[in-house]
């Protein structure tokens, strides 16, 4: 049986925080730990690292990787699950895509799975994270 499609909506704040920089050995690229606190549907604080570049011949464009624990209550389940980012930027347009690791759900969300939407407007953050857990999860 295929679990149901679920939504879980709300806002976001982050704490970014630039590392110094590690050998040039490992090319050119920044390095920040993340530090957040969901609110809404996903009440949970997390923790992660990105990795990212910026293009030096074409303003506004680069890239980015990162991976973040995130820990807390969603849709009434506790637990934990590790999001994996993958970010893109041409040219100032964004593209972003943020899933859950498979199998990485723990307690009550230990088969969670799905895509989380990231959204800045206005300098606050926002989330639409479209999820399944399988109705039979026990605690």
């Amino acid at each position: 049986m295929i679990p149901d499609m679920n939504h879980a909506k709300g806002i976001f704040n982050v704490k970014v925080i630039p590392q110094t920089g590690d050998s040039p050995l490992g090319g050119p690229f920044g390095r920040l730990f993340l530090d957040k606190q969901f609110h809404g549907d996903l009440e949970a604080t997390s923790k992660g690292q990105m990795l990212g570049t910026q293009s030096t011949e074409v303003e506004g464009s680069g890239a980015y990787v990162a991976l973040e624990q995130v820990t807390g209550t969603l849709g009434g389940r506790r637990g934990s699950f590790i999001l994996q980012h993958s970010g893109t930027m041409t040219r100032n347009v964004p593209h972003l895509i943020v899933t859950v690791v498979p199998d990485s759900g723990t307690d009550q969300l230990k088969d969670l799975a799905g895509k989380m939407t990231i959204v800045i407007a206005d300098g606050k953050h926002s989330y639409d994270f479209e999820y399944t857990l399988s109705p039979d999860v026990s605690s």
